[in-house]
């Protein structure tokens, strides 16, 4: 099923959907319906490529739910749960693993809220692509953790879930296991809606303490009307978030743990 999940994904997301336009439009060419859906086709890719869009979409998900600036105004709480990100591995010319820039901030906001009021830090979150080898995220992760300050002690892993919802169950049991009930959740702001619809359900009690804020007070200049790269990118990452919450919307329904 989780491979499923990901060719499914594949499909329905940018590029491949607007790639199956294009095709479709080559092989039935001679058909006036096949022109039509070649000017569709050019509008969505350049919808998908708009900053205007992509500044919507990401501001319907990051607004749901405001940093956490004092965590003391958050009441008591057990623990900082963090969810792992992409990593990036020692090699080719990479001398050694890395993380990617949104882990990056994930992992700086847990730091920030640690320095205020210390606390166990739970690193949730393992080697989500199937077609590729483990890369260790959730130890490249900790590892900055240690270097950083957070003492080693403090840290506590969880590796073996491969997305969101599996680290939602895995962290329940890890929270039952220790006493533990009530703690921060930290992960990118784009990701925190997803996240909360699960573990709310999965693994209460949860505080939002969402970092990595991607999106700025909107302006629009002449310039800003042309098709970016970067704007594809965020859309992707808030569309992939809206297909993520679907798919967890029918696992709480029907494949509920």
């Amino acid at each position: 099923m989780y491979v499923l999940k990901q060719f499914v994904k594949a499909v329905v997301l940018p590029p491949f959907v607007w790639l199956t336009l294009l095709l479709t439009v080559l092989v039935f060419w001679r058909r006036r319906w096949a022109r039509r859906l070649l000017g569709l086709t050019i509008v969505l890719v350049l919808l998908l490529h708009s900053k205007l869009l992509a500044h919507g979409l990401g501001y319907s998900l990051e607004a749901r739910y405001r940093p956490l600036l004092d965590p003391h105004s958050a009441g008591s709480y057990d623990a900082i749960v963090v969810l792992t990100g992409a990593s990036i591995p020692a090699t080719g010319l990479i001398p050694f693993p890395s993380i990617h820039s949104a882990m990056f901030r994930r992992l700086e906001e847990t730091l920030r809220l640690y320095q205020i009021d210390p606390k166990p830090v739970l690193v949730s979150g393992g080697h989500a692509n199937p077609f590729s080898p483990n890369l260790g995220e959730n130890g490249i992760a900790c590892d900055y953790l240690r270097r950083w300050g957070v003492r080693p002690e403090h840290i506590f892993s969880e590796a073996g879930s491969r997305d969101t919802f599996e680290s939602a169950v895995a962290v329940a049991k890890i929270l039952g296991a220790k006493g533990w009930r009530r703690y921060l959740l930290v992960t990118s702001a784009v990701h925190m809606p997803r996240s909360m619809q699960v573990f709310q359900v999965v693994a209460p009690e949860p505080v939002p303490a969402p970092g990595d804020f991607t999106t700025p007070e909107f302006g629009l200049s002449p310039l800003g009307l042309k098709p970016s790269e970067g704007a594809a990118q965020d859309v992707w990452a808030s569309l992939h978030e809206y297909v993520g919450m679907l798919n967890y919307a029918w696992r709480l329904r029907f494949d509920r743990p």
